[in-house]
């Protein structure tokens, strides 16, 4: 991916989809949205908005102390088991014919009755499991292996009831009566009581229902006589029923919205799980997701998009959707449209607001929420959908390039200032996946990379908009395979280097010594220059490090590949924002065959006027690769008539991108590989030529079947 960024220039890169998240550490504040005020309408009791569930199904167990329970992933089941057994067993919900799948042990830290009530996140394809002591791990439900262990803040006592909320993030968890219910953040941050100890009593299970408004406590009082309660989001008991032959509750939690998973610790014979079914409401239709804008956008004019479900039983015509989009508060945005129908049970369409809506520049955060308005719905608590994007203009890429400095390379002061950079590609290097960490949203770490040959350096900078303070061990850390043959090279320069803040700036740099096999050396890298800085706002950091043969200096040469990878991480807590590449798990990032690939880029940027002061610039483009589509930038530095288009290699048009006149700022624009009658072209050689007011850049690229 070729690019170059600068004063009106062109910039040409592949978006590439994140992996999925990984391993949580950042603690993240609880959201103490009130649900209720968010939807104006409490949930209900029975008899008055809906009835007692009835019983879909019951499956006994051969396990013995069976203690929680939780679907995974849809069609599974997880079942923990505590005392002898210390095992979590693994069934297809949906087969009682052949249930069980496997199971796998409990370690790292359960004892006695084991794994208690359990929570699985979707959203990350993560099992919350709660145990003794305050304590509960993070399951990858795919590996099944913790990621994480956390700590309760402000609790005592073991995690029995575990309750997750997919809207609020958040988590509640109790103890029988020896410890309040308490809500705490995805990392056991920000605990806090909501319910006394003594309101509790008997309390085992805890279940958050999205589609009831409500949570649903399961009980292990007196056999025979153990309720499993309602309570409203304002945590008052409104209601509770108990089942026929049923014994003591365990843990519990909801499936499919519609259905809650109870185990049942019988007081003779085998333990069960059984399936108590809610009724589907008979109008019920709801946003189920925000599709644009996504979590990161870049700047240009944007189509906000919804996504809207019929979760009812009867098909509906004439649904009336709103999209608001608020910048601090402030309503930016505000459109609506109606979705005609029919729209059958259980079907979703997709429906687009007018007109565009134009973000402000990179860097810009905006709420978005969506909300549908059916006359009749009987449900509104799953009518809103909301969510955050952050306009980046930048990259998100597989591969890194490195583009020449050109005359002037960037002061490093640890102020991103504007101008300097502008000859880098703007890399998105955010911890989306959450592998470093708990996932981060777009936009939270700019990254620039630069080369300079000639003067014996390659220059970093690293922006972080979100972070407002900077304190001790603030870092961020480039791991170079120079080689790239996905191996460290003992006693060479291959290594990393640390560009830290420890009451100042400084650049250490850590390299695998020979003589101490397996050891890595640490120091100062002479000639290295860091620096970060608050000056713009927020964090930013820049740094400059050496090119040659010593062990501190990076040894490559103009044109080279080398593995990469890099993280950047706030305070002792290692609380990470930017990880890259995105696919490397914290398992590999010691291992350079897991690395992804670095360019240093040797074609030089044709400069005609690189003054900050002028209107704009001109610059030559690099060749560059389009195999599926490509996101092509461009600068205008102050009102100006444009053109963008793709021409073939006879000079015919084949592509208008833009036309027009532009205000001052950047823009972006999308080619999908094919022409003004959309068609896909054929594989081969073709040129971009940008012109702003008679003045013209062209560049070369290859498309690629």
């Amino acid at each position: 991916m070729k690019t170059i960024v600068m004063p009106l220039c062109l910039m040409l890169g592949l978006v590439l989809a994140a992996g999925p998240a990984n391993a949580p550490a950042a603690t993240r504040v609880v959201n103490d949205v009130s649900l209720t005020a968010r939807t104006g309408t409490p949930c209900g009791r029975f008899g008055t908005t809906d009835d007692p569930p009835t019983k879909e199904w019951e499956r006994a167990l051969t396990t013995t102390y069976t203690v929680g329970v939780t679907p995974v992933q849809d069609t599974l089941m997880w079942v923990s088991c505590g005392e002898s057994e210390l095992r979590i067993y693994v069934f297809n919900i949906k087969d009682p014919a052949h249930p069980l799948i496997d199971s796998f042990p409990q370690t790292g830290g359960p004892t006695g009755w084991g794994i208690r009530d359990m929570a699985w996140k979707a959203s990350t394809n993560e099992v919350f499991a709660g145990f003794d002591n305050q304590r509960f791990h993070v399951y990858n439900a795919t590996t099944r292996v913790p990621n994480h262990t956390y700590t309760v803040s402000g609790y005592t006592g073991t995690v029995r009831g575990f309750g997750y909320d997919p809207v609020q993030d958040s988590c509640w968890t109790c103890d029988f009566d020896s410890s309040p219910m308490t809500k705490f953040s995805i990392a056991g941050a920000n605990g806090h009581e909501v319910k006394a100890a003594a309101d509790m009593r008997y309390s085992y299970g805890i279940a958050r229902s999205r589609l009831q408004n409500c949570f649903w406590v399961t009980q292990a009082g007196t056999a025979g006589s153990s309720p499993i309660y309602k309570m409203d989001t304002s945590y008052a008991w409104i209601d509770s029923f108990n089942p026929a032959d049923w014994d003591l509750g365990g843990g519990c939690e909801m499936w499919r919205d519609t259905f809650l998973l109870a185990v049942e610790q019988a007081a003779s014979g085998p333990d069960a799980i059984w399936c108590f079914k809610f009724g589907i409401p008979s109008h019920d239709v709801g946003v189920n997701a925000i599709v644009v804008p996504s979590s990161g956008i870049n700047p240009g004019p944007v189509s906000p998009e919804a996504r809207v479900k019929n979760f009812g039983v009867n098909a509906e015509f004439g649904i009336p959707v709103t999209c608001w989009i608020d910048s601090s508060a402030t309503r930016v945005y505000s459109a609506s449209t109606t979705l005609p129908g029919p729209l059958g049970a259980g079907d979703e369409a997709n429906v687009t607001f007018a007109p565009d809506w134009n973000p402000g520049p990179a860097g810009a955060r905006y709420d978005v929420t969506m909300f549908s308005a059916l006359g009749g719905d009987v449900d509104v608590h799953d009518d809103t959908a909301t969510g955050t994007t952050t306009v980046t203009g930048a990259v998100f890429a597989d591969t890194i390039h490195v583009r020449p400095v050109g005359s002037i390379p960037p002061t490093i002061d640890g102020n991103v200032a504007p101008g300097e950079w502008l000859a880098s590609t703007m890399y998105d290097i955010s911890d989306l996946a959450g592998r470093g960490g708990t996932p981060q949203p777009a936009g939270s770490n700019i990254a620039y990379y630069l080369h300079d040959f000639a003067g014996g350096f390659v220059y970093f900078a690293m922006d972080c908009p979100y972070r407002t303070s900077r304190a001790d061990w603030d870092q961020f850390g480039p791991y170079m395979d120079e080689d790239r043959n996905g191996i460290w090279s003992i006693d060479s320069s291959e290594g990393n280097h640390w560009v830290e803040y420890v009451g100042g700036d400084s650049v250490i740099y850590c390299a695998l010594l020979s003589t101490l096999p397996d050891t890595w050396t640490m120091g100062v890298a002479p000639g290295a220059t860091g620096a970060s800085s608050l000056a713009s706002g927020h964090l930013q950091f820049e740094a400059r490090i050496p090119i040659g043969a010593a062990t501190w200096e990076y040894n490559i040469n103009p044109g080279d590949t080398v593995g990469y990878f890099q993280y950047t991480s706030f305070d002792t807590n290692s609380s990470y924002v930017g990880w890259w590449p995105q696919g490397l798990t914290t398992s590999q990032w010691s291992y350079p065959q897991y690395y992804g690939p670095m360019v240093f880029d040797t074609v030089i940027p044709g400069v005609e006027d690189r003054s900050p002061t002028t209107p704009f610039a001109l610059y030559k483009l690099s060749p560059s690769v389009v195999r599926d589509q490509a996101r092509i930038s461009y600068y205008v530095g102050h009102r100006a008539n444009v053109e963008l288009g793709v021409y073939d290699a006879t000079g015919s048009l084949v592509k208008t991108l833009a036309t027009g006149v532009a205000a001052p700022g950047e823009r972006t624009v999308t080619w999908n590989r094919t022409d003004n009658g959309g068609r896909h072209v054929a594989a081969g050689t073709y040129f971009y030529r940008l012109t702003v007011d008679d003045r013209s850049v062209s560049g070369k690229a290859i498309v690629l079947k």
